[in-house]
């Protein structure tokens, strides 16, 4: 039977310095170990030690409404006729001038303080008792489809419209007596009243919203107000902004954005049409710099030191993949092998600016010096961060590889990018979506704002004002009822299919269309989404549906200033949907309740 040893140390230390230190007394053991490695076959290129470097820079300065493009004439939002506009990055938020909606007198927010500072004006003035004269002859509107909730209506009833507050005021202010006496001012305080009058006009004229000429006056039949017009980057045919920014020095060169759905506004939002711009020496900014470029690294990089600790949270060697899995296998591929190839040169360039690096060259350890071109002249589908219109070819946006499509753009865009604001839930919201079981397309509106700026759920409201089924009078046997058509929530509008040219009838459009319901329901969109909209392109109408929403943005710029306005975002919907619509049926009649049980026999 064999004798099995076994050695145990007896450490007399009780750290691991000793052990981590690998400590050897054989230089050629090191040797030996950089040739195991490979470090002596000289298949690694020299190391660069400084880079010189030249960009052209170009600050943007104009803006204007449109993509400037000739697809989809008659899209309101897309031809691009408008004129540039200055634009100022440093001072000036680009979502904001995007975004913006034309205003049409003061919201709700702004008309209910100018109401809540007039009844402090005559409170502070001893003229309290005359608000409710003021109110009577200056009336918020609180009634219609959409009045808002009664606590909200009865504070709005008490209080004055500025809007037609404000011509009152000027006349007490001019000492007019029968303004005055309209009111019930007594002769003694027609002095008071017309210094609390200029006071609120002082506060009240800087922040009056300038009133646009053409206006929708309201209707005289109680609905609800026709919407002012759209943004004009808005394209409510498509449901997206277009616009185009440039830079006038090179003015052949225009960064288009013909489908920018809301929300963030980044460098991605635009393209540029290639276009071959000559070098102009007056913008060139020349900046060398002899400095080591920075190895670039990134979270759980493997080590490139034979004897460097590694992050123990990231294992890319126990990462879980296929042969066909190409993600994962390059992501493998590039922190195993790779990683330490790629070396960062920081080139600063000015926010909201055009650059691009006319000049490349790169001294190594050896002394050599090597002039690099644009990625895109060796490999014409390299098009990262570039600003080249998509070709559907590789995925990065390259072309398909037959040598017919233009080069990637060689600009950068630095975008002087929205930095985190505030945003208030939506004040209204549309969802598209197709029914299947009825053959159509709908336009719901979900929430829409209601006359104090607060959300109207539109169901709620469709259910709280939906008249009762008549019950059938007592003895009557129970029925069914015939119906034509079953009823469509109010909320609901059809989006009707038409041929967008008779001679080609498999263009399609979507026409929004009202229906005709009882005397509580509105035959037509309340909001201002659906209220300004005629037709739709089919495609706008996905199987996964579209949501469309507006809310209220408030931020701060980069110079301190507070910005404040109300954006629209188009974001996916919830799938098809079905609005109940059917024809020919009989419906059951209701169940009656059970009746009371009899009384016990004495």
């Amino acid at each position: 039977m064999p004798t099995m040893y076994r050695y145990e140390p007896v450490p007399r230390d009780t750290g691991v310095e000793e052990a981590l230190a690998a400590r050897i007394g054989d230089a050629a053991h090191l040797l030996a170990r950089q040739y195991a490695f490979g470090e002596f076959s000289g298949d690694d290129a020299a190391s660069p030690v400084h880079v010189a470097l030249a960009q052209e820079t170009h600050l943007l300065d104009g803006w204007r409404a449109g993509s400037g493009g000739t697809e989809g004439e008659g899209d309101g939002g897309g031809e691009g006729d408008g004129g540039w506009q200055g634009y100022r990055p440093g001072r000036m938020v680009l979502e904001e001038l995007v975004e913006q909606e034309p205003v049409h007198g003061p919201d709700a927010r702004l008309a209910l303080a100018a109401g809540l500072r007039w009844r402090r004006e005559l409170t502070a003035a001893g003229l309290g008792p005359l608000l409710p004269a003021f109110a009577a002859a200056c009336p918020c509107p609180v009634d219609g489809p959409l009045a808002p909730a009664p606590l909200g209506a009865a504070v709005r009833s008490r209080l004055a419209d500025p809007v037609a507050l404000a011509p009152w005021l000027a006349r007490l202010v001019d000492r007019d007596e029968t303004a005055a006496k309209e009111f019930g001012a007594a002769a003694p305080d027609q002095e008071a009243l017309a210094a609390a009058a200029a006071r609120w006009l002082d506060w009240w004229a800087p922040r009056a919203p300038e009133e646009t000429p053409e206006e929708p006056a309201p209707p005289s039949d109680g609905a609800a107000p026709a919407p002012p017009a759209p943004p004009a980057t808005w394209n409510p045919n498509r449901l997206e902004y277009a616009f185009a920014v440039r830079a006038s020095t090179v003015p052949d060169l225009e960064l288009r954005a013909q489908e920018y759905l809301g929300g963030h506004l980044d460098w991605w939002a635009v393209d540029a049409l290639p276009a071959d711009i000559p070098v102009s020496q007056a913008a060139v900014t020349h900046e060398r710099r002899d400095i080591v470029p920075t190895p670039a690294v990134f979270g759980g990089m493997p080590a490139t030191r034979l004897w460097e600790m590694e992050d123990s949270r990231i294992n890319f060697g126990a990462v879980d993949t296929s042969p066909a899995d190409l993600g994962r296998l390059l992501l493998i591929a590039f922190t195993t092998v790779y990683g330490n190839d790629w070396f960062c040169c920081p080139l600063p360039s000015a926010v909201g600016s055009l650059s691009r690096v006319v000049h490349c060259s790169v001294t190594d350890v050896f002394g050599g010096e090597t002039v690099l071109a644009h990625a895109s002249l060796e490999d014409p589908e390299w098009n990262l961060f570039g600003l080249g219109e998509d070709t559907g070819g590789s995925a990065m946006g390259g072309g398909s590889g037959d040598g017919t499509e233009p080069p990637p753009s060689p600009w950068f865009y630095r975008a002087a990018s929205l930095p985190a604001g505030l945003e208030s839930p939506p004040t209204e919201s549309v969802l598209l979506l197709r029914d299947e079981a009825a053959n159509l397309a709908w336009a719901v509106e979900e929430t829409v704002g209601d006359l104090a700026g607060e959300p109207l759920d539109r169901y709620a409201r469709w259910v709280a004002t939906r008249p009762p089924r008549p019950a059938a009078e007592p003895g009557d046997p129970p029925a069914d009822r015939y119906l034509l058509a079953t009823e469509v929530p109010g909320h609901w509008y059809p989006l009707v299919p038409q041929p967008i040219d008779p001679a080609d009838p498999e263009q399609i459009r979507l026409l929004l269309a009202g229906l005709v319901r009882d005397e509580h329901t509105p035959a037509r969109p309340l909001g201002r989404l659906l209220a300004e909209q005629q037709w739709l392109y089919e495609e706008e109408v996905p199987r996964s549906g579209v949501r469309v929403e507006r809310s209220r943005q408030y931020t701060r710029w980069h110079d301190g200033s507070a910005h404040a306005w109300s954006a629209r975002r188009k974001v996916s919907g919830t799938g098809s949907g079905s609005s109940g619509l059917r024809y020919d049926v009989l419906e059951p009649p209701p169940a009656r309740p059970p009746a009371p049980p009899a009384p016990p026999e004495e």
